[in-house]
């Protein structure tokens, strides 16, 4: 991830423009399927070079968030379980495979909210509630509720309290990744 160092930096130097918040959001969309794209670093850094559009940057990466998993869904549901096992080859056999559409039975939409607030892939929890037919509506609500909370706590202590960021699990490869710690 080192590689993605410079290109990074190099984009937030256009952090003060006007298009700069919802380009964020259109990244944040491409990381459902690009997965390399290290969004919570690159919301947390933007935050700390323009504190005062923290709200505007957290807005737009839990939108476009909430819009790329509505359409991997979309794709889920359209090109159905074979389509997954022929993307990931192997893994309906997994315990792990299993266990989840247990836990997701059990749960629904609330672990969908719950992974939406972590910092967590949040395709695989997408891709399960997509194959249980749950409506893209609620699955929306659900995936922007948590999304949203998360990355307004973390836009807000980019913006307020940049001191408090290496102490929270699962951020310090991100950070690293666009440049906030060493």
């Amino acid at each position: 991830m080192k590689k993605l160092r410079p290109y990074i930096l190099r984009f937030q130097g256009y952090a003060d423009r006007f298009w700069y918040p919802p380009l964020v959001g259109v990244l944040s969309l491409l990381d459902n399927f690009v997965l390399i794209i290290p969004n919570d670093g690159i919301l947390i850094s933007s935050s700390m070079m323009i504190p005062k559009r923290w709200l505007a940057l957290a807005l737009s990466v839990a939108l476009g968030s909430t819009f790329g998993a509505l359409i991997l869904a979309a794709l889920v549901e359209y090109q159905g379980l074979p389509w997954i096992l022929n993307l990931y080859p192997g893994i309906g056999e997994t315990k792990v495979w299993a266990w989840s559409f247990k836990v997701f039975d059990a749960y629904g939409l609330f672990i969908v909210f719950v992974i939406a607030l972590t910092p967590l892939m949040q395709q695989p929890a997408v891709i399960l509630a997509s194959l249980a037919n749950t409506p893209l509506p609620k699955l929306a609500a659900a995936i922007f509720a948590g999304r949203f909370l998360k990355y307004l706590f973390l836009a807000y202590l980019g913006s307020h309290a940049p001191e408090f960021l290496g102490k929270l699990w699962g951020l310090k490869g991100e950070l690293r990744d666009t440049g906030v710690l060493k």
